[in-house]
Formats: structure tokens, C-alpha cells, sequence
């Protein structure tokens, strides 16, 4: 066994995300492995520390409070504010509660400090490993929304697919009407003189909706100008798998090699790239804006579904963080 296992843990889940980086540099399991080595290196410097240098833990553990706290408040302050824009709907409930449970994760640390206690500090190293985990994994996936969110459509662009959402009564909602707008940019930018790219609008009717998501985004492009000749309609998908598979269906169907862009909101880009490359769809995803207030609980939500895309691989790769949390607990 190593002297520092913490170390070697860390340098063994680093050159796993290497390797796994330059194999396979979409799947998420790359941050996973990379979070992993953050987090055991972080265990072991932070018990090092604390041993031969109590100030320099002192310090370490501000630096990692003050984002941990802006962080908890932020979620929750986001989480009120949607429910009292939008009612006590999944996303901002799901979002209130994720700051509480950073909150609550704080709170437990200042109970040890004041109480102390061995038993209860081995749990307190446990809660803070996972707890680290579960944040770092949070903040790498932001960034892949931030980044993939802002990706361009291929200029050879023939076919937009836009992704269904909401609707306001019969008329597509905030999020949808957004998207309809960057499918128009789509087409206004094209070049002069090249053939105008034909729409194909995505979504079936929910449960709660008066009409097919589909229906509704026609009639609003028909509004805009766009003539029906240039309109495609999927109105039986109920998932983003389904807008995919069946839109690319509809497509291939009438125009052998065409060129599709798939138009969803920034915080959702990344998950549909991933489905669209494990269904086999040859699609380029590009974002519409969010609303900023929304944004934070959707990324929520979208983080969510990704860990449950991936759930095993996940849980294999977390399983192995046992190693350096049980020898810190230990040695606590």
C-alpha cells in the first residue's frame, strides 16, 4: 500500500481521464475521473495540512467554504424565485433543495468544530468527500452547458429541427418561442441565392396541452412568413429521444443527405448531443437563449439527467472514491 493512498489515487483517476479524454472526450465520465482526482488529492492535502500546519488548514478550509456558501445561496435564492414566478413546479422545488443541502452540508462542518468528537468527525470527512464529489462533478458539467450552449450551426445547414416545449395555452411558451427564433436566425443567415432550409417542428401534445406542440410552432412560423411548403411536422415524440428519432426519420426519409441542425435551449445542447450520438443521428445541436433566472435550475435538472444517463458507469467510477475517504476517515 502506498504511503500517501490519497496521491496515488488521485494520480491513478488523473491518468485514467487522459486516457479516457483522448478515447472518448464527450462522455461525462471524463469529468467524473478528472473530479475524482481533484477530490482525493483534496483529502489528502487537506489532512496532511491539517496535522503539520493547523493555519494553513484554517486557510484551506475558508478557501473552500466561501464558493461552497455563494454557492448553496445561490441555488436557493434561484429555487424562491422561480416558485414564485412559476408556482411549486419540479425544477425550482428540486433547485431550493439542492441549496439546502449544500446549506445543510456547512452546517454539519460548524457542528463538528464546535462539538468535535471522533465518530462524528469520520462522518464529516465522509459527508464533505461526497458532498466535494457531487460539487466539482456540478461545476465541470456548467461549463460544458456554457460552452456547448454556444456552438454554431453548420453552414450546409438543408433541414432545422426544432425541439419541442411547452406551450402558453395554444401558443408556444417562453423556452419554445425562443428556440422558433434561433431556427429563424438559422435560415435568415444563410447566403443569398442558396436554397432557404425547410423546418421540422418536433413535439407531440402532453398531457396538459390543448394541441400538439408541432401545431403550435407551424402556426407561429407560418405568422413569421414561412410558407407551409417549408414546414415539416413531427407530432407524436414525447422525449427528447423520440423529437430525435423520429425527425430524423421524417428527414432522411425525404431528402437523402441532407444536412440537419437540431435547435433545443443552451442548457439542454449537451444531453442532446449525447442522445443523438447514441441513437445514431447525424445531427448538429445548436442553443436558443434562456432566461437567466431559469437557467441555474435547468442546468439543475439537466445535470440530474445526465448522472442517470450514465448511472453505472458513475457508480463504478464513485465506488472507487471509497478508497481515499475510508483511509481519511481513518487516519482522522
Amino acid at each position: 500500500m502506498p504511503q500517501y493512498p490519497e496521491y496515488f489515487a488521485a494520480i491513478m483517476f488523473a491518468a485514467g481521464g487522459v486516457v479516457n479524454a483522448l478515447l472518448a472526450p464527450h462522455r461525462f465520465s471524463t469529468a467524473a475521473l478528472f473530479c475524482l482526482a481533484v477530490t482525493s488529492a483534496g483529502l489528502g492535502l487537506a489532512a496532511r495540512s491539517a496535522a503539520a500546519h493547523p493555519t494553513i488548514a484554517t486557510v484551506l478550509a475558508v478557501a473552500a467554504l466561501l464558493p461552497a456558501l455563494a454557492l448553496g445561496l445561490l441555488l436557493l435564492a434561484d429555487g424562491l424565485l422561480l416558485v414564485r414566478r412559476y408556482g411549486p413546479q419540479a425544477a425550482p422545488l428540486a433547485t431550493g433543495a439542492a441549496g439546502c443541502a449544500v446549506l445543510a452540508v456547512l452546517g454539519l462542518d460548524a457542528v463538528f468544530h464546535a462539538v468535535g468528537g471522533e465518530a462524528f468527525g469520520a462522518l464529516v470527512v465522509a459527508v464533505n468527500a461526497a458532498a466535494g464529489y457531487l460539487t466539482l462533478l456540478f461545476l465541470v458539467f456548467t461549463g460544458y452547458v456554457f460552452v456547448r450552449g454556444r456552438s454554431t450551426p453548420l453552414p450546409e445547414t438543408t433541414h432545422v429541427i426544432v425541439l419541442g416545449a411547452g406551450l402558453n395555452g395554444d401558443r408556444p411558451g417562453p423556452l419554445l418561442t425562443r428556440r422558433l427564433e434561433r431556427a429563424l436566425a438559422i435560415d435568415a443567415a444563410r447566403p443569398p441565392h442558396t436554397p432557404r432550409v425547410v423546418f421540422v417542428l418536433s413535439g407531440g401534445q402532453g398531457d396538459d396541452e390543448v394541441r400538439s406542440e408541432a401545431d403550435a410552432m407551424a402556426d407561429y412560423l407560418r405568422a413569421r412568413g414561412v410558407p407551409a411548403d417549408r414546414l415539416v411536422r413531427e407530432d407524436r415524440s414525447v422525449n427528447t429521444g423520440q423529437n430525435l428519432r423520429f425527425s430524423a426519420a421524417l428527414v432522411h426519409g425525404t431528402t437523402p443527405g441532407h444536412r440537419a441542425t437540431a435547435v433545443t435551449s443552451s442548457f439542454h445542447v449537451y444531453r442532446t448531443t449525447l442522445l443523438a450520438r447514441r441513437l445514431g443521428v447525424p445531427v448538429h445541436v445548436v442553443g436558443a437563449p434562456t432566461s437567466p433566472t431559469y437557467w441555474l435550475a435547468a442546468t439543475l435538472r439537466e445535470f440530474a439527467a445526465i448522472l442517470w444517463l450514465d448511472r453505472l458507469l458513475l457508480a463504478g467510477l464513485s465506488l472507487l472514491l471509497a478508497v481515499p475517504v475510508a483511509t481519511a476517515v481513518l487516519e482522522h
